[in-house]
């Protein structure tokens, strides 16, 4: 993966066993350990860290399903509850 921002350079101190585990992943792999790792923290980001997201950025179309035969969302609210109650995530 190439990232579209500026790397930050860090020491982090691990397990030495995690670590041979993500180089060996990594060379199975046919990639950098440190692209493993930081697609890893990406992730553990991804699901924890709450962002705010506006609603021009929601991609529905992979979250949401509308009824059989509603052509777009403003003639079919149903999946308004879904997404309100947090049963569609982001």
């Amino acid at each position: 993966m190439k990232y579209q921002y500026n790397l930050k350079p860090i020491t982090l101190y691990v397990a030495v066993q995690l670590y041979e585990n993500y180089q060996q992943q990594a060379q199975k792999q046919g990639r950098k350990t440190s692209e493993l790792i930081r697609n890893a923290m990406q992730d553990y980001a991804d699901k924890n860290f709450k962002t705010k997201i506006s609603m021009k950025n929601i991609d529905f179309s992979r979250t949401v399903t509308l009824k059989k035969g509603s052509k777009d969302f403003l003639s079919d609210d149903s999946w308004k509850e879904d997404f309100i109650s947090g049963r569609v995530s982001l």
